[in-house]
């Protein structure tokens, strides 16, 4: 198109200015995604990379060591900081590092605001509140990986804890170092006193308190 023949025309010379400034306003509308898509979980390359990092963008994580550099970016909706156990380690399943969605699983595009769609571990048994799991649920993830047939290897009843016990209650959660590992006989002994004497405080603490109310009823 000959630029000379549409500047003597000024119609169209005003028309063809029109579209050259519309086309870089369009191009960076394209590239820049709005606020639902920037809430939408999309899993891209750098994703597969890292799968950390959409959970890092959110939920804070401790440098484990010197050399280990987690994306720190984003706010904090988490009550406690994520701590390298379980980051430093392979999943034998597939000899892949491991991740968050390995134990949480995968999100859904509402996670980001606040919907409860993955894997919850409460190790809190003496809490009034009801986790949203229950001790089954929550040990069939960590069973995935920990076999129960090198827990029945271990000097600890397992077996007996298993069912009603969740594997966070003693292993806890996101710890720096395993708290279960290298404890002395005796304080194998104390650990057990400690939970099952507080277990025992607070039924006895319950019943005293329905009884009460029994008698302020009659």
């Amino acid at each position: 198109m000959n630029l000379t023949y549409l500047l003597r025309k000024p119609a169209k010379a005003f028309t063809l200015l029109a579209m050259l400034a519309v086309v870089p306003m369009v191009v960076q509308a394209e590239s820049q995604p709005t606020t639902m898509e920037q809430l939408t979980y999309e899993p891209q390359l750098d994703n597969q990379r890292d799968p950390n990092q959409y959970c890092a963008k959110c939920h804070k994580f401790d440098k484990v060591d010197k050399t280990q550099t987690l994306d720190q970016s984003g706010g904090e909706l988490h009550f406690g900081k994520f701590h390298g156990a379980h980051l430093n380690q392979k999943n034998p399943n597939n000899g892949k590092p491991i991740n968050c969605v390995n134990c949480h699983g995968n999100i859904s595009e509402d996670h980001r605001r606040g919907a409860k769609d993955v894997m919850r571990f409460d190790g809190d048994i003496f809490g009034e509140k009801k986790p949203m799991y229950s001790a089954q649920e929550q040990n069939q993830v960590c069973f995935s990986c920990h076999q129960p047939e090198k827990l029945r290897e271990k000097l600890w009843a397992h077996d007996v804890h298993a069912m009603k016990l969740p594997c966070a209650s003693c292993h806890t959660l996101h710890p720096k170092e395993e708290p279960m590992k290298g404890i002395t006989p005796k304080n194998r002994v104390k650990l057990c006193v400690d939970c099952h004497g507080e277990q025992q405080k607070r039924k006895a603490q319950k019943e005293q308190t329905q009884s009460t109310e029994q008698k302020d009823k009659q």
